[in-house]
């Protein structure tokens, strides 16, 4: 909602053409198109914590989400003090921009901040966020902060903007907790809208929806509850309300305090809800959202929780799909299409309907990182598409022996190199990716794991094939010993050969070590140089982005070591993951190698 009538929600210009598998680069000569097939599905994961109730914005070509998130190692959400900032324009690939929001030095928010919401007020040339404001006994509050260009917010003044009668609701701001949060905000007819999770003394406590209007988005009249929970459990609040009109139908996504499931209320009228007629739309999802990315066509985002690595503890996740309706706005279902569909022509054998795994599976079952990029991979041996999938779980395998192949979609080189990971088994001749020709599918360039199911870095020099139309080819034809293949980022790109990373040692250093290798989290990279020389360690990301950059040392002949104690360049620890390592010497670099770091 970006300030529009729930009613009839006004389209947004797109301010670019959005391509979801390809990255435009520009060359010197004109703008090319590169491949780019990294697996990614559409889930907002934050590395090291939960993601709990979020709004996903789309003001242009790139989409927004605001959201508060606890360190996965905090038992309750009730604990969110932090209400951060991501962008992306693909739903895969994002930029964790930052913290925008936090709990303030007042008492009415010294507890915690929840669910923001994120509008925008033509009127004043601002966007404005609705969130929840938690004193420390968790009593709720609404509050506001404002921002000319979503990155940085300022609180209002005038917080809290609203709280309830406690005459006619059960709210008590001297009690141990009181309902009043998950506010969803629209316009419609010159006023601000704002539904609110609440209770009423209907029959000792009833859930309702909490329904106010303004001018102002600041000065609030309340004008009776929307909605009054009468179903079977009433005395249950209605939490993360979402109010939309499509087409002719009023429907109302929300979820019951307590239940795994999102609830569905549709109706040609509002005042015909009831939760006699309500459905499931999904269960084992929490906190909907519903984001507008064309006239009347929705994404439907949600939360949904999986068990941690090696734990009994559970995480949350944003997953993101398609609300489909019938032709009059009727019917609202989810689309799942499978993520595999979009960019490969032909898909065959169980392993690869199982694909792209979620996340570093084998770490479920206790086995070391594989070193995926992003939030999946490919591997021919693991079964666990992700939460909400319906396809596999946590840390299963499906073993060596199955067996498979899949083609991607033809596409013409426009670069002069194709960078990719491959891990898994060493099978040169059944177990592989592949460059192949179009027009008779003769392998132009294969590649094999080295025996780890650490992915390493590889390169196809493709500059000899500008113009040729080819395609991708994985096959495990392989029931042997690790009869397997790990993939991942797969990105074509143009390069001078001056920006082409050496890789493995050369000249002055030899007997390259990095040990413990996994580090938790001290690691030390060791090296031996033929003469004396200035040297100095780097610490890469998988894209190649430095994490963290030793001081500049005096290296002597012989054996050196520098230690990396897990942390980033500001002090923080890193993640827990896959890192490649470049040694330089006189400014140059002259061995690189990988390592990975656990907690």
């Amino acid at each position: 909602m970006l300030g529009t009538s729930p009613f009839r929600p006004s389209p947004r210009g797109m301010l670019g053409t959005l391509c979801l598998a390809l990255v435009l680069t520009t060359s010197a000569q004109a703008a090319r198109a590169m491949v780019r097939l990294d697996f990614d599905q559409k889930y907002f994961v934050h590395p090291g914590h939960q993601v709990w109730d979020f709004r996903l914005i789309k003001p242009d070509s790139v989409y927004h989400i605001f959201y508060h998130a606890i360190p996965e190692a905090t038992p309750l959400a009730t604990y969110g003090d932090t209400i951060w900032h991501a962008t992306t324009a693909d739903l895969k690939h994002w930029d964790i921009a930052g913290p925008v929001v936090a709990v303030g030095q007042t008492e009415f928010e010294q507890g915690a901040v929840w669910a923001p919401d994120v509008v925008r007020d033509e009127a004043n040339q601002r966007w404005v966020m609705a969130y929840t404001a938690c004193d420390p006994s968790m009593n709720q509050r609404l509050a506001l902060a404002t921002s000319t260009d979503l990155f940085s917010w300022t609180k209002v003044p005038a917080n809290p903007v609203l709280e309830p009668d406690t005459l006619a609701y059960i709210w008590n701001p001297g009690s141990s907790w009181s309902n009043f949060r998950d506010p969803f905000v629209w316009r419609d007819q010159g006023l601000w809208h704002v539904l609110l999770t609440a209770k009423k003394w209907y029959s000792g406590g009833t859930g309702i929806l909490y329904h106010a209007t303004s001018p102002d988005l600041t000065t609030w009249t309340d004008v009776g509850p929307l909605f009054i929970n009468d179903g079977p459990e009433p005395w249950l609040v209605l939490e993360s309300p979402q109010y939309r009109m499509i087409g002719d139908y009023h429907h109302l996504f929300c979820g019951l305090f307590d239940d795994s499931a999102i609830s569905l209320l549709s109706a040609a009228d509002p005042a015909l809800w009831t939760m006699a007629d309500s459905t499931h739309i999904e269960v084992g999802s929490y906190a909907p959202d519903l984001t507008e990315y064309a006239p009347e066509r929705y994404l439907f985002g949600r939360i949904v929780p999986f068990i941690l690595p090696q734990s009994a503890a559970y995480t949350y996740v944003a997953r993101f799909d398609t609300l489909n309706t019938g032709p009059l706005g009727e019917n609202p279902t989810i689309a799942r299409p499978h993520p595999l569909d979009e960019h490969w022509a032909t898909i065959t054998g169980l392993i690869f309907r199982a694909n792209p795994t979620f996340g570093d599976n084998p770490l479920w079952r206790g086995e070391p990182t594989v070193g995926l990029v992003g939030n999946g991979y490919f591997s021919s041996q693991e079964y666990y598409q992700g939460p909400l999938s319906g396809i596999g779980a946590p840390g299963v395998s499906l073993g060596d022996g199955v067996q498979g192949r899949m083609d991607s979609q033809a596409f013409v080189i426009a670069g002069n190199r194709i960078d990719l990971l491959v891990g898994g088994g060493h099978y040169p001749e059944t177990c592989t990716v592949a460059l192949l020709a179009a027009a008779d599918s003769s392998v132009l360039f294969r590649a094999t794991g080295d025996g780890q199911e650490l992915m390493s870095p590889l390169t196809w020099d493709v500059s000899g094939l500008s113009g040729t139309s080819c395609f991708i080819r994985i096959v495990d034809a392989e029931t042997g010993p690790m009869g397997h293949i790990n993939v991942d980022e797969i990105n074509e790109r143009r390069e001078t050969a001056s920006s082409v990373p050496p890789r493995g040692q050369s000249g002055p250093v030899t007997r390259v070590r990095a040990s413990p290798n996994p580090g938790n989290p001290i690691t030390a990279v060791s090296f031996a140089l033929d003469h004396p020389a200035e040297v100095r360690l780097r610490i890469l990301d998988l894209r190649g982005r430095a994490v963290w950059v030793s001081p500049h040392q005096h290296g002597v002949q012989g054996i050196n070591r520098i230690l990396w104690n897990g942390r980033d360049n500001h002090g923080s620890p890193a993640s827990a993951g896959a890192y490649f390592f470049a040694i330089e010497v006189q400014g140059s670099v002259a061995a690189t190698g990988k390592l990975s770091l656990v907690k």
